[in-house]
């Protein structure tokens, strides 16, 4: 259980003012607790590197038993372990990322850190400069419960914890420390010598086990699943987190002892999500895409079946997941490949009307294309030659007959030309996209 309470410093800071002076003033309005935490930037997202161990742990046991329940006013946040909500949480391994903080006035303390920040004050002060250098491997989704009701103790209960960002990290006091080598933080690097400018506050995780994370993972590292961040949303606001999704035949087991779907995140309707269907008189053709996915309906949303290059086949129907503007085309075993598109700008029904292409047409298409500009070349040469003979000697009329080929080399070549591209433009695969503007 965690509080950290200003009262202290507050009665402190009365005690210790300034005597008093002759010309009588209204005193300041400043209730207790807030007077430091008028900033508010990153309140219901503040860094827990300061907890003691202790009070780490009961965080992750207590998020091992469903959702976190929290009194959180002005700096004090205290986990209420036997408030039970239901729900839990559900593991995104995100690619691995070296984040720094650094505090350098008050403000920014308890912006940051504003569980905890009256005692760092005076750290703070002492060094001028307090440092968090954090390895980010992924973070826990809360998943609302059934019946998102309190029970036990819950008297003062404010808060849920929404999310929880997990890796390593050291904090401490201090200019971050040089190394003749290099620089070092968190192990990023090392140095024949390093200077001793910082005291180190806290730590917890293994820099080097962060190393063996991947994007795909169902939970973190062993070593590396220290929590660095919470995200916190007021008990009003249940309505706003995840639905559950059915779990699998066999779940995994996250970083936090939490099934987590195979399947991963839930996605929610949007832009990017469309359901497609294909018209076209060739039943054969099929949708490709580079880093799309197929997704499955669930409650409350979709979940994905993984990156295929295959997503589907006429008349398709199925829900695609291209969020990220992942290209897509049309192709099909008898019928050339359609232009890349893509639908990150569309949502829910698409229709994708497409007229099948001709590889024959477009083999034509090259050859009668080619031999046209080569016939252009050619007659335009023969032409400028004939020209420049004739302009040499205006007597002479040996250039009229270089004059003749030429042009009609150059006539045919544009005729050739012209055929080519419109071979080309018959030959190709034409998609037309219709719809986008509702949920599938």
């Amino acid at each position: 259980m965690s509080r950290f309470g200003l009262s202290l410093v507050a009665l402190i800071a009365v005690g210790c003012g300034p005597a008093a002076r002759p010309t009588a003033q209204a005193p300041a309005f400043e209730p207790a607790g807030q007077s430091k935490c008028r900033v508010k930037k990153s309140s219901d997202r503040p860094l827990i590197i300061e907890w003691p161990s202790s009070d780490r742990a009961a965080l992750e046991s207590t998020a091992k038993r469903g959702l976190v329940v929290v009194r959180y006013e002005s700096c004090e946040m205290e986990v209420l372990p036997r408030c039970q909500l239901g729900g839990s949480y559900r593991y995104t391994a995100t690619t691995r990322k070296l984040e720094k903080v650094s505090i350098r006035d008050a403000d920014e303390l308890y912006a940051q850190v504003p569980v905890g920040a009256a005692k760092l004050e005076g750290k703070l002060e002492k060094a001028g400069e307090l440092n968090v250098a954090m390895h980010v491997v992924g973070r826990f989704d809360a998943v609302e419960p059934d019946k998102p009701e309190l029970e036990g103790a819950c008297d003062g209960a404010t808060h849920v914890v929404t999310a929880m960002t997990s890796g390593a990290f050291e904090f401490f006091a201090g200019a971050e420390a040089e190394a003749g080598g290099g620089a070092s933080v968190l192990g990023a690097g090392a140095g024949a010598k390093s200077s001793t400018r910082n005291e180190l506050l806290s730590k917890d995780g293994d820099a080097e086990a962060c190393a063996a994370a991947t994007p795909d993972a169902s939970g973190p590292p062993t070593g590396c699943g220290a929590i660095l961040r919470l995200e916190v949303s007021e008990l009003g606001s249940l309505a706003k987190l995840a639905k559950a999704a059915p779990p699998p035949e066999t779940p995994s087991v996250g970083g936090l002892g939490v099934a987590t779907p195979n399947s991963g995140a839930l996605i929610r309707s949007g832009p990017g999500v469309v359901k497609l269907h294909i018209e076209s008189p060739d039943p054969s053709v099929q949708l490709h895409g580079l880093g799309a996915q197929r997704l499955d309906q669930v409650a409350g949303g979709y979940v994905g079946q993984g990156a295929s290059t295959l997503l589907c086949r006429a008349p398709c129907d199925a829900v695609i997941d291209a969020r990220l503007g992942q290209p897509l085309k049309i192709a099909g075993p008898d019928i050339p490949d359609s232009a890349p598109f893509t639908v990150y700008d569309k949502e829910g029904e698409v229709t994708a009307r497409v007229r099948p292409g001709n590889s024959g047409k477009l083999t034509w298409s090259a050859i009668t294309g080619s031999t046209g500009i080569l016939a252009v070349i050619t007659g335009g040469s023969l032409l400028l030659t004939g020209a420049l003979i004739n302009s040499t000697d205006s007597a002479s009329t040996s250039g009229d007959g270089l004059v003749k080929w030429g042009a009609i080399t150059l006539g045919g070549g544009v005729a050739l030309t012209t055929a080519g591209v419109i071979l080309w433009n018959s030959g190709t695969t034409d998609v037309t996209l219709e719809g986008g503007g509702g949920k599938p």
